[in-house]
Order: structure tokens, then C-alpha cells, then sequence
């Protein structure tokens, strides 16, 4: 791969954890000459000698990649602040689970040298776009790489939202909501909603109801060739259409959702050659107490 010549460094997280790490970055940057630029979202949080952007703009526009040092959350907001615009994102775990970060905190100087090398894969992943439509207008396009959501607000009452695949009418589900998720969003919300895992590889729609009233609506995987289209029907819709869980926008009754595949313009850093099913056996545990475990690691 091409060596990556100078990086972005953003944390959101509140984390006694996160600002030892900005202090290695710094004196790896040093001993590299490897440029890194902080977010300025970073200035309390580093020494001043540091090289911090006065905007989010003149942060992107100098930095070849960005690495994001959090959990998963932190990783899809930096996705977001880039636009989707395909610029490689690193991402360094001190969250939970961390489906989506690579790179564990204690080899991360070894990792840069590496990246800087051109020593790294380059992931992409299938994204989502969401087109509001409204009185017959689009009005809203919302971009993301988990998963859009359409989620009852304000109202403890079930919502209405019918729902198409292309040309053909699925169903009007009586819920509290309602998931589209990628391959990739697979292991988050719609997991929890009771949803399948998806290999990440997979071009796919995942579409989870939440909590449907009838026990019979259950999860779908389908093409995305086509689009997934849904219309609120109550008179008091009170639902949230929502991105990743980052941007969002309320929805009117009659509202219409059409919900396609994005592309795939996320660059994830990889170094690990682990597979997708040794990163679910670690994080979610699968067979820890079969006696076989340990011989098949």
C-alpha cells in the first residue's frame, strides 16, 4: 500500500486514558518526522508545543489519514466529520467491544511505523445514503456506515411505517421502530434489536423491526440492488430518522424514506490478519468455555 505520510489525531471521549496516548503520538511524531495534526476539539488537552489545528478544515486538509482513538462511537463520528470522503481512518481502541478499531493502544507506535511504511491493508465498507422526501421533494440526504434508524419519539405508543423493496410491498409494521443496517452495523443496534451477523464482506441490507407488535415480523436480509423505501402513516408520526446515531432529523406523517446503497467510500486501516470470525470469537466470547477453546486458538 501507499505509505501514509502524516496523520489527524482526534478523541472525543472523556477518558483519563486518552491523554497519554496524545503524549505518545506527539513523541512518536517527533522521532518519526512524521507530521500528526490534533484536532482542535484536543487543545486543553496537549502540551503546547503541539501541533493544533485552529479548524476542523485545516485539520482534514492536512492530513492524509485520520486516527481515531476511542471505541467504536468515536471511529463513526470521525467517518462523519470526513464527509465520507474516502480518507483512510485508523482506529485505536480504549472504548468497549471495538468492532470497527484495529489497533489495541499498546502497539501503537509499532503500528505507525508500519502505516508509514505502507505496511497496512485498506478496508472499505459498504455505506448507506438516506434520502428524506417530503410532500413530494427530497429535502434531506443523510450518509452512514452502521446503520439509519427510524425510532418513535416523545410518543410511548407504537408507530406505523410501511415498507417496500424496490417495487414490492413488504409490510406495514406496527413497532417502535425500525433498523437498515450494513454488514458492518450488523454487531451494533441491530444486533441488540435481535438482528443476524453479517460478515462485512456481504452487500447486503439488514432491516430489523424493533419490538413489533406481531411476533411474526422478523428480520430481513436483502439485495441492495434495489432501494428500501418507508412511508410514516400516522397522522402523529413522532418519528426520528437517524444516522449512526450522529445526525438526525424528524419525520411528518406521510414522510418518505428512501434508503440505497451508498458505495463504498470508507478506507479502514488494517494491520491485523486475524479473520472476521477470530475478532467475534475475542469480543463476544463465542465458546470460551468449551474445552476445545483454547487448542483452537
Amino acid at each position: 500500500m501507499v505509505p501514509i505520510k502524516s496523520f489527524g489525531v482526534v478523541a472525543f471521549k472523556k477518558s483519563n486514558l486518552i491523554e497519554p496516548i496524545l503524549t505518545r503520538i506527539q513523541a512518536w511524531s517527533a522521532a518519526s518526522k512524521a507530521p500528526v495534526y490534533f484536532h482542535p476539539v484536543l487543545k486543553n488537552r496537549l502540551p503546547r508545543n503541539a501541533d493544533v489545528c485552529g479548524s476542523e478544515q485545516s485539520f482534514l486538509r492536512k492530513s492524509r489519514a485520520l486516527i481515531s482513538i476511542g471505541g467504536d462511537g468515536t471511529f463513526l463520528s470521525t467517518i462523519h466529520m470526513s464527509k465520507f470522503s474516502g480518507k483512510p481512518v485508523i482506529g485505536v481502541n480504549v472504548g468497549g467491544l471495538g468492532f470497527l478499531t484495529d489497533i489495541a493502544a499498546d502497539g501503537l507506535e509499532e503500528a505507525l511505523d508500519k502505516i508509514i511504511r505502507g505496511k497496512y491493508v485498506s478496508v472499505k465498507r459498504m455505506a448507506l445514503e438516506a434520502n428524506v422526501v417530503r410532500k413530494g421533494r427530497k429535502i434531506k440526504t443523510f450518509h452512514a456506515l452502521n446503520d439509519m434508524f427510524l425510532n418513535r419519539f416523545h410518543n410511548p405508543k407504537l408507530t406505523t411505517i410501511a415498507a417496500w423493496h424496490g417495487g414490492n410491498f413488504i409490510t406495514e409494521f406496527h413497532c417502535d421502530g425500525i433498523i437498515v443496517a450494513t454488514p458492518s452495523g450488523s454487531t451494533a443496534y441491530s444486533l441488540a434489536a435481535g438482528g443476524p451477523i453479517v460478515e462485512p464482506g456481504v452487500r447486503a441490507f439488514l432491516l430489523t423491526p424493533i419490538c413489533p407488535h406481531s411476533l411474526t415480523e422478523r428480520p430481513l436480509i436483502l439485495p441492495c440492488d434495489t432501494f428500501i423505501r418507508f412511508v410514516m402513516c400516522q397522522s402523529n408520526a413522532q418519528v426520528l430518522l437517524s444516522a449512526d446515531g450522529l445526525e438526525s432529523m424528524p419525520l411528518d406523517s406521510g414522510d418518505e424514506v428512501f434508503i440505497k446503497y451508498g458505495g463504498e467510500q470508507t478506507n479502514l486501516i488494517r494491520l491485523s490478519t486475524r479473520s472476521y470470525f477470530d475478532l467475534l470469537r475475542t469480543k463476544l466470547e463465542w465458546g470460551k468455555n468449551y474445552k476445545w477453546y483454547d487448542r483452537q486458538e
